[in-house]
């Protein structure tokens, strides 16, 4: 009986999750980064394409900055499991610059816009799961290791220009924005313009960020509409040996509610494995 449900667990795995997931598109790989990189990045094919996403524009450029490797960018790709709609296919108006410093990872049903004179800067380790909606028309700074995830916006701009009859002024449509290191979005968020988010920082689901959060500590939460600081000394666990041993322990012990951390451990176990 184990035998048949370890075949069982990989047949899931290796052969029926294949079948729904987007496909590796070899010749959209090809065009895609042929059309945005340099000759010098693109004959190293940093970016591979699944799926079909839809591309609305071509006039943009793309650039890796640091090391530039075979396929450390991962567009439209299905992500399984997760709890939004592994569906339809990302969308990307590029009319600026990207620029990706490492690996990133980018799901489905996603819109990425990128203004004529904006700026999309993804640090390494980036990922943005699905139905997201990411618009730069000024600068959208994203540190290592941050998650934005499922139907969450992050706008630098409202689109259009509002008079301020009282002061007698229009303002500019976009601010830049923001977001430290290792920092989680967490689903159905809302970043405007003018967001400063510090390293390590969670907001909360169904948040609004729209000011300067760069004097609170780092490994804060901070939530609610508008967001407020809630609280300090969390960190989402990014370590996959860290997250092993948890499963490992919650399963030898069914009844425990809590995973016990020494109380001098070092904050850095939540980090990616090296």
């Amino acid at each position: 009986m184990r035998i048949i449900n370890k075949l069982r667990k990989a047949y899931s795995i290796y052969i029926i999750r294949k079948l729904w997931c987007h496909w590796f598109n070899p010749l959209y790989t090809f065009y895609f980064n042929f059309i945005f990189f340099p000759l010098r990045q693109a004959i190293k094919f940093p970016v591979f394409v699944y799926g079909r996403p839809k591309l609305f524009s071509q006039y943009g450029t793309m650039e890796c900055v640091g090391k530039c490797k075979t396929g450390m960018v991962r567009l439209n790709v299905t992500i399984p499991g997760g709890p939004q709609f592994a569906t339809g296919n990302t969308q990307l108006n590029i009319w600026g610059k990207v620029i990706f410093r490492g690996k990133c990872e980018i799901g489905t049903g996603n819109k990425l816009n990128v203004g004529l004179n904006g700026l999309l800067d993804m640090g390494d380790g980036t990922k943005i799961t699905s139905f997201c909606n990411i618009t730069a028309y000024s600068e959208i700074r994203v540190g290592t290791q941050s998650r934005i995830v499922h139907r969450s916006q992050v706008f630098d701009t409202n689109f259009h220009f509002i008079a301020d009859f009282n002061k007698h002024y229009i303002r500019k449509w976009s601010k830049p924005i923001s977001i430290g290191n290792y920092c989680w979005i967490c689903n159905s968020s809302t970043i405007t313009g003018g967001a400063v988010i510090p390293d390590k920082t969670i907001v909360a689901s169904n948040s609004l960020v729209g000011k300067d959060f760069s004097d609170i500590p780092s490994e804060s939460i901070i939530g609610g509409i508008p967001a407020k600081f809630i609280s300090t000394g969390h960190r989402k666990v990014e370590s996959h040996k860290l997250e092993r041993a948890i499963f490992k322990y919650f399963a030898e012990n069914p009844d425990a509610k809590v995973y016990p951390l020494e109380e001098n451990v070092n904050h850095n176990i939540c980090d990616v494995d090296n």
